[in-house]
């Protein structure tokens, strides 16, 4: 399957540009070498960060999402408490009342109407974080709900809010775009995504939603100068690990104890990757690619997301 134009219908659209988003790699099987990756040393952190007191954390909640999104957002929640070492609140823009501990703050964003295209994942309603009508925080974090905090974010934290960009995001893990699992956003730096996709502006993009789309308003507006990126050993892909460990167990382990946060994109999700199925699997897998020794910690990641200690 090639990569998708995502069409709002209009007669404003433009072209795709072949230049502007090449996903090939994703596609082909030739990723982007992972482990070679993974072996760059990281050693950015900055002097002083100024991050805000209360830290704004933001996070999304569309549809059912498996029948767990309170759970979801609940145990993000919860890895929040244990790991971030400022004082935050956690905000949740969603398209219907949601029944989440009270601490968590909702934010209904059902009206984003603008932000739905045929064609496009639910998860384009999080362009409409560059839409400074819509957000009141003049910097926030915003993370998934689909990922894995696992250790202390002080250092995750110090990197994004010390940084001059509008935007910190990771870089994809199999090409050169973005996954906008973990993003720093500022609040009046790039209108102009938001501002393209109501437009009608189309880009080539091999996942038709919010990262693709913000790959391409940067790169058809030039607005480089104003994204940062993560350093690569900060937020590791689920996926992506268990690819390298086929090749180098060790090097899988390295990148796991590395990371702060674990983010499960596609297949599985968190409550299908810790289900006792899954983990045979995975363990099957490892033994046939000669690893006796487990390569990736199930155990621990689901102790992390029940929010239990080890033992237990």
């Amino acid at each position: 399957m090639g990569c998708k134009s995502a069409s709002a219908g209009t007669s404003s659209q433009q072209s795709p540009d072949p230049q502007e988003f090449n996903c090939r790699n994703r596609r082909n099987g030739s990723s982007v070498d992972s482990a070679k990756r993974y072996r760059m040393p990281v050693n950015l952190l900055p002097a002083a960060a100024d991050i805000p007191d209360p830290l704004p954390v933001v996070c999304f909640a569309f549809g059912d999402f498996h029948g767990m999104t309170e759970t979801y957002v609940s145990r993000l929640f919860g890895m929040l408490s244990r790991h971030c070492p400022h004082p935050f609140r956690l905000y949740c823009y969603t398209d219907r009342p949601r029944q989440l501990p009270m601490q968590i703050e909702q934010r209904d964003c059902g009206g984003w109407s603008e932000l739905v295209r045929d064609g496009m994942r639910p998860t384009t309603r999080k362009l409409g974080l560059f839409n400074p009508g819509y957000v009141e925080f003049d910097r926030f974090l915003y993370l998934d709900i689909s990922l894995i905090v696992r250790r202390d974010m002080s250092d995750l934290l110090a990197q994004a809010f010390a940084r001059a960009e509008d935007l910190v995001i990771v870089s994809h893990w199999r090409n050169e775009g973005y996954n906008s699992s973990v993003m720093r956003i500022r609040r009046e730096g790039l209108g102009r995504v938001y501002d393209a996709f109501v437009r009608g502006e189309v880009y080539e993009q091999c996942v038709p939603g919010d990262q693709d789309f913000i790959h391409g308003a940067v790169v058809r507006h030039q607005l480089q100068r104003h994204v940062g990126h993560f350093p690569v050993d900060q937020i590791a892909s689920f996926k992506d690990v268990v690819r390298v460990g086929r090749r180098s167990a060790a090097q899988a382990r390295q990148v796991i104890e590395r990371a702060t946060i674990v983010k499960f994109h596609g297949s599985p999700k968190m409550h299908e990757a810790f289900a006792l199925r899954y983990g045979i699997h995975l363990r099957v897998e490892e033994v046939l690619h000669g690893n006796i020794r487990p390569v990736m910690p199930l155990r621990q990641l689901r102790q992390e997301w029940l929010g239990r200690s080890p033992g237990i």
